[in-house]
Formats: structure tokens, sequence, C-alpha cells
């Protein structure tokens, strides 16, 4: 995540509807915009998403993460359409996002400190389902020897 000497600015970035046949070479993530998880970020592309493209490596970072922070904080439900499969739209998408920028920009020291709570809470979720699988084939393993 970016220094503090990197002021944090609106950036800019446009949003386009995935296709695997198109060829991206500046750096871009995905957004996921169909069912109740609509608005997550995505580091691979998936077929129900948007590709965010940026003009730089910093400013994918950390539109990264304000799309995290909004998806977490389940922002992206106000404006979902549809009845039986949910999705967003790329206008109310960039709205969000938007918003979000301002939130950075206003206030960069806050919104730094969020995005460090976020990817350790991020780290320790990974660490923890490791644990939690780890347990799980032990418990396979215990319970093979008792039937032995």
């Amino acid at each position: 995540f970016g220094s503090k000497q990197n002021h944090l600015k609106m950036a800019k970035f446009s949003l386009k509807t995935y296709s695997p046949k198109a060829q991206i070479n500046e750096p871009h993530f995905y957004i996921l915009c169909k069912g109740n998880n609509s608005g997550k970020p995505l580091t691979e592309p998936c077929p129900n998403c948007f590709i965010c493209i940026c003009q730089s490596e910093q400013e994918k970072e950390n539109l990264y993460w304000i799309l995290f922070a909004l998806w977490q904080g389940r922002r992206f439900h106000q404006v979902l359409c549809g009845s039986v499969i949910p999705f967003i739209r790329k206008k109310e998408l960039s709205n969000l996002i938007h918003q979000g920028q301002k939130y950075a920009v206003h206030f960069p020291d806050k919104f730094r400190k969020n995005v460090q709570a976020l990817q350790l809470l991020q780290q320790k979720e990974k660490e923890y389902a490791k644990l939690t699988q780890s347990i799980k084939e032990l418990k396979v393993v215990i319970g093979h020897q008792m039937i032995r």
C-alpha cells in the first residue's frame, strides 16, 4: 500500500465489461458485477465481472482497497438491481467508487489506517482458514486411526 509521501488524489479509471479476448496492458483488477457479492474486487477474472483499468500500480492498489472497503461495508447493496439475480450497473459502481475516492482524499490518514486494518484482517482470515483446514484434516486422520 502507498507510502505516506504519496498524496492521495482522485484516480482516473475506466470500467469495462470483462471479455476474455481483451488484452489489457495497463494496471487493472476485476470487480464482480452479479450476485449478492457484486462490487467485490477480484485479482482474477470471472464471467460476471467488470475490469477496472487504472493509470498506475499505486492507483490500482488504492482503488482496489476502496472497493474492498465499500464491499465489506455492504455499500453496493443499496444500488443492486434485479429481482432474481442482483447486479450492479457501471454507473452506480462508478458513483460509489468516486464517493470512496473523495473519502480517501479528504481523510488520507484515516484511509491508510483503515486499509492497513483491512489488510491485517484479510491476512488473519487466510491464516485461520488454513488452520481450520488443518484441523479438519487432523480429525479425518484421527477418525481413520480409530477404525483400523
